[in-house]
């Protein structure tokens, strides 16, 4: 797994790479003292980035997810308009993120 750069749209670069990955949907899971950001296609998860949970960068993609499970939230990538919607789960004691990209 790569780790992230600092970025002031980590959000947006997320996505990026889940897209780039061929997925369509990712999840964010704590573990480690990171987060850990997964493509997802069917059963099989590709990790595509790493985030120190102590990070602003996981900090921010915290507050953003949490964000988009209250309301969903359009991203435009390569010209072309994504929705995001976004679940959050218990994942041994800690919030965990399952995210959808639709296409729009």
């Amino acid at each position: 797994m790569v780790a992230a750069a600092r970025n002031p749209n980590v959000l947006a670069e997320v996505v990026s790479r889940i897209l780039a990955a061929g997925a369509t949907e990712f999840q964010v899971e704590y573990k480690d003292r990171q987060e850990h950001v997964l493509a997802l296609s069917g059963a099989v998860g590709i990790g595509v980035a790493t985030f120190r949970a102590d990070s602003e960068d996981a900090r921010q993609l915290r507050s953003e997810l949490y964000d988009l499970e209250k309301k969903r939230r359009k991203i435009v990538h390569a010209g072309v308009e994504y929705w995001l919607r976004a679940k959050i789960f218990d994942s041994f004691g800690e919030d965990a993120f399952r995210v959808t990209i639709a296409r729009r």
